[in-house]
């Protein structure tokens, strides 16, 4: 099964404020792509497709993946276990390049 790319949305998500915007946000944004995507598979070694994605600003970034897990990252953040993939979700079908 072929990875879904989309460069167009990735760069939409890049201009975007990192989601958890608090005092130790840095710039620049990155894209991060879901270790537990809502759509799609994420296979070994292979990152989920591009509609599966969030911005985190370098910090947050570098913290989840310490963490190893978005459900605990977004449990310290939101509270809720599934917010980063709804939120990549909502973008996604919000996105000006949704297909």
């Amino acid at each position: 099964m072929k990875r879904y790319v989309n460069k167009k949305h990735l760069q939409h998500i890049g201009t975007m404020s990192c989601l958890i915007s608090n005092e130790f946000c840095q710039m620049p944004i990155q894209v991060h792509h879901l270790l537990k995507p809502f759509d799609g598979i994420k296979g070994m070694g292979r990152k989920a497709n591009d509609k599966n994605v969030i911005p985190l600003c370098l910090f947050h970034h570098t913290e989840l993946h310490r963490m190893g897990s978005e459900y605990k990252f977004s449990k310290k953040y939101f509270n809720e276990e599934t917010r980063l993939k709804e939120t990549a979700q909502q973008l996604w079908l919000r996105s000006p390049y949704y297909e």
